[in-house]
């Protein structure tokens, strides 16, 4: 890469939440009468946020994810799974209905066809490993492209308890969350190691999925299973984007990392339940905040041709009609 500056949008994991995102995403285009995917060099999004960024890879507008995303949410999270008691056996969704809602949007588009460079993060539980899918946007990146972008967005939004694992080239796969459910740093990391950017030359527009606003109180200080059941799951996901927001700041320092997310009281919206219409109203608040700054910060950026160096995106190589040595 040159010393340009280079930019990149790290949407966090939230389940059903990520309808937020979107939002944001959307209503930005709308103010600014710009393409946001076209100021960003890398896209990085975890679990629904891996959705998004694949929507976004696919060449979709965030206006187009919005009417996806509601409609995916209300064909995946139906109330009456929530209430089932069998979820303390298995998941409390079905994998199939999931898979046919991305299959819709999605379609038979590979990692490889992807329009921008992408970092999906998911877990390998076979193996205890780290395992984060990526466009073919190094010349080590040989593999992934073949992976359908639905098969990525299964291994990354598998949540436990929610869903399955999902099998991806014989690997079993979770949710990205458990890890990374912020991907900021993971993004910063794939800049400088993969991609040449130096530190000084990133920004990170980082958009979360909603802050609950919750006051745990001291029973939890010795709870146990029974009593952090229901909020092991947003806690370590709330720590996860925090303790990552935290390294990426001082990575690339505060001036370069934007942050924008909305705190909300706590028990309103969860993984699997939301109000759409009174989230859009949240996101259309927290957007006015954000458009100004976006004008300012990001918008002068036009990011430079993704070309990928492997799959059917890939340029055809020139032919090399010099003879060799041993025809000479």
């Amino acid at each position: 890469m040159s010393d340009d500056r280079f930019q990149i949008l790290a949407l966090d994991g939230g389940g059903a939440k990520a309808l937020f995102t979107a939002h944001i995403l959307a209503r930005l285009e709308e103010d600014l009468g710009v393409s946001v995917a076209d100021s960003f060099d890398l896209v990085a999004g975890t679990s629904a946020g891996g959705i998004v960024a694949l929507a976004l890879g696919s060449g979709m507008r965030p206006a187009e994810i919005v009417d996806h995303f509601s409609e995916l949410v209300s064909l995946v999270f139906p109330s009456r799974r929530r209430r089932s008691p069998l979820r303390a056996l298995r998941p409390a969704y079905r994998a199939d209905a999931l898979k046919a809602a991305l299959s819709g949007v999605l379609e038979e588009r590979l990692l490889g066809h992807s329009t921008k460079r992408l970092l999906i993060p998911s877990w390998d539980v076979q193996v205890g490993s780290v395992h984060v899918f990526k466009t073919p946007h190094h010349s080590r990146l040989r593999r992934d492209w073949r992976v359908p972008m639905v098969d990525v967005a299964m291994a990354t939004a598998a949540a436990p308890t929610y869903f399955p694992a999902a099998i991806v080239d014989n690997h079993r796969l979770i949710d990205g969350g458990v890890w990374a459910n912020n991907p900021s740093v993971i993004a910063i990391t794939e800049a400088v190691s993969m991609l040449d950017a130096p530190l000084s030359a990133i920004r990170v527009l980082n958009i979360g999925t909603m802050d609950a606003v919750d006051n745990h109180s001291k029973k939890f200080d010795r709870g146990g299973l029974l009593a952090w059941a229901s909020q092991v799951a947003p806690v370590l996901l709330a720590a996860s984007s925090r303790g990552g927001q935290g390294t990426a700041e001082h990575l690339v320092g505060k001036g370069n990392y934007q942050r924008f997310d909305a705190r909300v009281p706590g028990g309103l919206y969860s993984l699997d339940r939301i109000d759409p219409e009174a989230l859009a109203g949240i996101a259309g608040s927290v957007s006015r905040t954000l458009s100004p700054i976006y004008h300012d910060r990001f918008a002068d950026h036009c990011a430079a041709d993704y070309v990928p160096l492997a799959g059917p995106a890939a340029p055809t190589a020139a032919p090399d009609n010099s003879e060799s040595a041993e025809t000479q």
